[in-house]
């Protein structure tokens, strides 16, 4: 069993980092993966937070397609890492750190929990147009504590992850995201980018092809982390 460290998934929206993280999760049981989009959107939709007004907030600017409040967002994180690492977990993030501030927060707590050289950066790399394309195929399993990623051909089948039946397109809380894709990609380029730097010069970062068929992204995902993290 791989010694618990901390696994970043970064790149554009529907690169592929969700789909990774589960598969990563399954291929090494001692590490968790925690989806901060998940999170968030769990946080905004929860009835009983409607009458917060922190969260309120927060909930009008992700479903705006901006991102979200990076102190707010930084919290989350580091609330997770604290437990997983508590629990001697370690832990895979899909997406975050997605702004300067939240690295400049997060990237001290994992070195504290998991030591410099336990930490590793993946970046799967596609292109605007890719992460159109995928995104307007793609679908999440509608369970909030599950939100499997697949594509709409998986519709009325059983989640491979929850066994809840994955919904029809137009069943979707989510479809939201394609009108805001535009913002979401714009978001990428001028916040997340800056944290992805930030990264690049404190942590080991490996540049992946994310274009490719999932497999073989996990291959070579696979190979990179049994490289760096063994």
């Amino acid at each position: 069993m791989m010694k618990p460290g901390a696994i970043l998934l970064m790149g554009l929206p529907g690169a592929g980092k969700g789909t990774q993280a589960f598969r990563l999760a399954k291929r090494f049981p001692n590490f968790v993966h925690f989806d901060t989009g998940g999170e968030i959107y769990r946080r905004v939709t929860d009835p009983a937070f409607a009458e917060d007004p922190a969260v309120q907030k927060q909930r009008a600017i992700y479903f705006a397609g901006k991102l979200n409040t990076p102190t707010w967002v930084a919290g989350l994180v580091v609330e997770r890492l604290r437990h997983y690492s508590k629990e001697g977990k370690g832990i895979i993030l899909s997406g975050s750190p997605r702004t300067l501030r939240e690295a400049r927060t997060i990237a001290p707590q994992l070195v504290k929990e998991y030591g410099r050289e336990r930490i590793l950066v993946l970046v799967l790399e596609i292109s605007e147009e890719e992460a159109r394309r995928r995104s307007l195929k793609r679908i999440v399993c509608a369970n909030p504590t599950c939100r499997y990623p697949t594509t709409r051909d998986s519709a009325g089948q059983p989640c491979p992850e929850c066994g809840q039946i994955i919904p029809q397109a137009n069943d979707l809380k989510e479809t939201w995201k394609i009108s805001r894709l535009e913002t979401r990609l714009a978001e990428f380029q001028e916040r997340t980018l800056p944290a992805l730097e930030f990264l690049r010069h404190r942590f080991p970062t490996v540049v992946i092809d994310g274009s490719r068929r999932e497999e073989e992204v996990f291959a070579e995902i696979r190979t990179a982390i049994e490289t760096h993290l063994r």
